[in-house]
């Protein structure tokens, strides 16, 4: 898999066949977000298939025309992979640029409750 970052749509699409039983058909797919969103039949295909081509998804034959999708790489797998691309790309890796760009004024009192026990758990040596 070349791409790091799904478009929009991709990802809508890939957080619905996540989030579904494997296998899932192009059916439910549009009953689930592509009628919300508005797509036409042939818009869902289309991104099925470039999900299919990357490398994101596997298509089998189903009942009828009916194609049966199920992802080939998980929800934590991708979120790992694009979280370290992020990391990378915008802030060099710096930890520090992240929390940075955050502003502690946006961050909730919870949220930073979560940093500390996160940042307590690093000095005893798990996460």
């Amino acid at each position: 898999m070349k791409e790091h970052r799904l478009p929009e749509a991709e990802f809508v699409v890939m957080k619905e066949i996540w989030a579904s039983a494997a296998p899932v058909t192009s059916s439910e797919i549009m009953n689930k977000v592509g009628n919300a969103r508005g797509w036409k039949p042939q818009t869902l295909l289309t991104l099925l298939s470039r999900l299919t081509e990357r490398g994101f998804i596997e298509a089998r034959p189903g009942k009828g025309r009916e194609k049966l999708f199920t992802a080939l790489i998980s929800r934590d797998e991708y979120l790992a992979r694009e979280t370290s691309a992020f990391m990378d790309e915008v802030h060099g890796k710096s930890i520090g640029s992240l929390l940075a760009a955050l502003n502690r004024e946006k961050m909730s009192e919870s949220d930073m409750r979560e940093l500390q026990t996160w940042f307590d758990q690093l000095k005893k040596g798990g996460a």
